[in-house]
């Protein structure tokens, strides 16, 4: 009995436990599950707000895109109608640019309203029945003035001569015109092709449509991003051609409308190769109506080039190699590279580069006066270009002014950290350039004061010599070390200090305002009036010492520089 009651007393509390328990997780769960409800529900609220904010954004994108076509069109109606009037060959090729400019403009609003209405669901395929095949054919032929002028052959392959199918004109249009366009732009060698054909996959017949060209191609960590909308390539070599990352994503989407899939095979430095199925068959509203082929227009090789203008050689004459407006224009873009030799000639005689690398060592070359560089280029960016002219002996002094689109403050930053003199944001003013260009100039007469004002005064010993004090230095000390060398020439001071009689000359004039060989005059003269000074020996003894093999000629010479003959200079000392 005793145990009875002992297994009661016992067994009440458990039982209590075991039911507090139940009850806690019926709770626990419940709470847990009115937790996910609300979670979902807000989930499902912030995905409704998402989407209604992102049919406001393609809205308003869409119709800010619009806005700008109304403009666009009177700028190419007028253009078209002013072009074939004008007489002026230079200016017709102004023109002619901004005309092919304001075309690209046109393709790019076309292809972000494109976008637009794929993002909003708003685009709709327009199905015709007919024969690919010579639709195609038009569409690859419309390329043959653009492979004629890049050397670049143009293959079309037919596998078979009638593929009957539902396709979209204009869609099919805009997809191939991309992919041969990119193929163009990014093939310097070789051929381009189009091979059209038909296949089967899952039971399912399709038309098989391949674009292969043999130009630089894709890094492999590059090729799964490039269907991405708006991406670009980091890679140097892609950057050279770079665009706005809409043209392949636009592709894809174009392609999916089809209900087709894209893929691309790509070795960087052999070629790509992209492959389109389109399903034959599909929902056509009017199966009966036969498609006409259009005559399509010839793709303009001008959309692919820049506008050759004339200029002179790229090599300095005697007489520049003394001058003080030399520009070198360091720009991967052919048409801004133009406009910037139209801007500052005939003030500056201007030098050009098409990316960094070439920059760098025509600036080392010629030494300009002053150097205008875009920041994205291929290759070394004008922030490398800065950085490395800015650390060389021969180039340190040299103002850099960067050009680039981005405005922000960090950017400006960023660019005036790498020594970067000015930072110019596109677009930009002709006069807001050449203002720029002539404060800098300006700037350095300061510098030419300071090292020209005694060419015997040393750096001060207290303060780390800039690299212009070492260079002048190294001259000085090569001019010391010939000064009683009458046949002591600039030639031979040129290979002492390790540049060309031109560098030397440029680097001399931008420092000092003297040419090499009046900086050797200088220094011996100056080291002249001080022996005087301090009367450490005759007039000819002197003129002996300092490099003259004729007093009378020294005497000449002190005279003109210093206003008073050696003899007075001793008598007054």
């Amino acid at each position: 009995m005793g145990e009875s009651v002992s297994i009661m007393t016992w067994g009440l509390p458990a039982v209590s436990i075991v039911i507090l328990l139940l009850v806690w997780w019926f709770l626990n769960s419940r709470l847990n599950r009115l937790r996910l409800n609300d979670q979902l529900e807000l989930e499902k609220l912030e995905a409704e707000r998402l989407k209604q904010l992102d049919l406001v954004k393609s809205d308003f994108f869409s119709n800010v895109t619009h806005e700008f076509r109304t403009p666009l069109t009177l700028i190419l109606g007028h253009l078209e109608q002013v072009i074939p009037k004008i007489e002026d060959e230079r200016a017709k090729k102004e023109l002619i640019v901004v005309k092919r400019n304001a075309k690209l403009l046109e393709k790019l609003i076309n292809q972000l309203l494109d976008i637009a209405k794929i993002e909003a669901d708003r685009m709709d395929l327009d199905l015709r029945k007919g024969n690919i095949v010579p639709f195609l054919n038009e569409i690859q032929r419309s390329f043959a003035s653009l492979s004629e002028r890049k050397g670049v052959g143009l293959r079309f392959d037919i596998d078979d001569e009638d593929i009957t199918m539902d396709f979209d004109p204009d869609k099919i249009e805009l997809i191939f015109y991309n992919l041969l366009s990119n193929a163009f732009k990014f093939t310097d060698k070789g051929e381009v092709s189009l091979r059209v054909g038909k296949t089967e996959k899952d039971g399912r017949s399709y038309c098989k449509l391949v674009v292969q060209d043999t130009g630089i191609g894709i890094v492999e960590e590059q090729i799964t991003k490039v269907f991405d909308r708006f991406y670009q390539s980091e890679n140097s070599r892609w950057r050279k051609n770079k665009g706005t990352g809409i043209g392949l994503a636009l592709v894809k989407d174009l392609v999916d409308l089809h209900e087709g899939t894209i893929d691309l095979k790509s070795i960087s430095g052999v070629g790509t190769e992209i492959i389109i199925l389109l399903p034959i068959e599909q929902r056509v509203q009017n199966n009966d109506a036969q498609m006409e082929i259009p005559a399509l227009d010839a793709v303009d090789p001008d959309m692919e080039a820049s506008i050759a203008f004339e200029h002179a050689p790229q090599t300095l004459t005697e007489e520049e190699i003394n001058a003080q407006n030399i520009a070198l224009v360091i720009e991967d873009n052919d048409d801004i590279r133009n406009f910037l030799r139209l801007t500052l000639e005939p003030t500056y005689r201007v030098f050009d580069a098409v990316d960094g690398e070439t920059g760098i060592e025509k600036a080392m070359e010629i030494i300009p006066d002053v150097i205008i560089c875009d920041v994205m280029m291929p290759g070394k960016d004008g922030f490398d270009v800065t950085k490395f002219l800015k650390k060389q002996e021969k180039t340190s002094h040299v103002p850099i002014i960067l050009l680039t689109a981005k405005a922000g403050v960090e950017n400006r930053i960023a660019g005036l950290e790498t020594g970067a003199d000015a930072y110019v944001p596109k677009p930009f003013s002709s006069e807001e350039l050449h203002a720029r260009i002539k404060n800098l100039i300006d700037g350095r007469k300061k510098l030419k004061e300071k090292y020209s004002r005694s060419l015997l005064v040393k750096p001060d010993v207290a303060a780390e010599p800039s690299m212009e004090e070492k260079f002048l230095t190294r001259v000085k000390n090569a001019v010391e070390q010939h000064l009683d060398d009458e046949n002591f020439s600039v030639e031979e001071l040129s290979r002492e200090v390790g540049m060309s009689r031109a560098q030397l000359h440029r680097k001399l004039i931008a420092l000092t305002g003297k040419s090499a060989s009046r900086f050797v005059r200088n220094y011996r003269l100056e080291h002249a009036y001080q022996l005087l000074q301090n009367k450490v020996g005759t007039v000819s003894e002197i003129a002996y010492r300092v490099g003259y093999s004729s007093p009378a000629y020294f005497t000449k010479c002190f005279t003109e520089d210093f206003g008073i003959s050696p003899s007075q200079v001793k008598k007054d000392s």
